[in-house]
C-alpha cells in the first residue's frame, strides 16, 4: 500500500505542468490580455507591446504575423512573466477601427464563405470580396459592414 502511495505521488507530480521561472525568479502564471497592439521603436528590431486598461505591457515571443496587426485591439493568451511582460502563445483579432472582427480559418461554404472560429463554430460572411477564393484554408480577420458584408479583412 505503501508503495502505491509513493508511486502515485511521483507520477502526481511528474505530471502536473510546470511552469517556467522568470529569470528575476518570480513565478510565471498563465494569463490572458486584452488591448491595443503597438510597436515602439523603429526597425529592424520593434518592440511590441499591449496598452491595455491596466496599462502598458511588453510582448516577448509575439509570432511575426502579429507584428502586422499594429493598431488592432487584440486579444492575448500566453503567461505574464512580470508586472510589464508577458510571453505570447496565442493571440485572436479582436477589434479593429472600432468595429467587432471576426478571426478565424476561411472555408468555402454553400452560399459562398464562412470562418472556422477557434472554440469550432462557424461565422458566415457575406459580400466577401472574389478574392476571398484564394485565401481558403487561410487564417483571416475581418470586420463587416452594416449590413453583413465585409468591410476589411487580414490575413494572419
Amino acid at each position: 500500500m505503501r508503495r502505491t502511495i509513493v508511486a502515485g505521488a511521483a507520477l502526481f507530480l511528474a505530471c502536473r505542468p510546470q511552469s517556467a521561472r522568470p529569470a528575476d525568479g518570480t513565478q510565471a502564471v498563465a494569463d490572458t490580455l486584452r488591448g491595443t497592439l503597438v510597436l515602439e521603436g523603429s526597425d529592424p528590431f520593434p518592440i511590441a507591446a499591449m496598452h491595455t486598461s491596466a496599462g502598458r505591457v511588453i510582448l516577448d515571443g509575439a509570432p511575426a504575423g502579429m507584428l502586422k496587426l499594429s493598431q488592432l485591439n487584440l486579444w492575448v493568451r500566453g503567461t505574464r512573466t512580470s508586472d510589464t511582460r508577458f510571453r505570447v502563445s496565442d493571440y485572436r483579432v479582436r477589434e479593429a477601427n472600432g468595429a467587432r472582427a471576426w478571426d478565424g480559418v476561411l472555408r468555402a461554404a454553400a452560399a459562398g464563405f464562412s470562418l472556422e472560429l477557434s472554440d469550432g463554430s462557424a461565422h458566415a460572411i457575406s459580400g466577401a470580396p472574389s478574392s476571398f477564393g484564394q485565401l481558403v484554408g487561410s487564417r483571416v480577420w475581418l470586420t463587416e459592414n452594416v449590413d453583413g458584408s465585409v468591410r476589411e479583412y487580414g490575413v494572419l
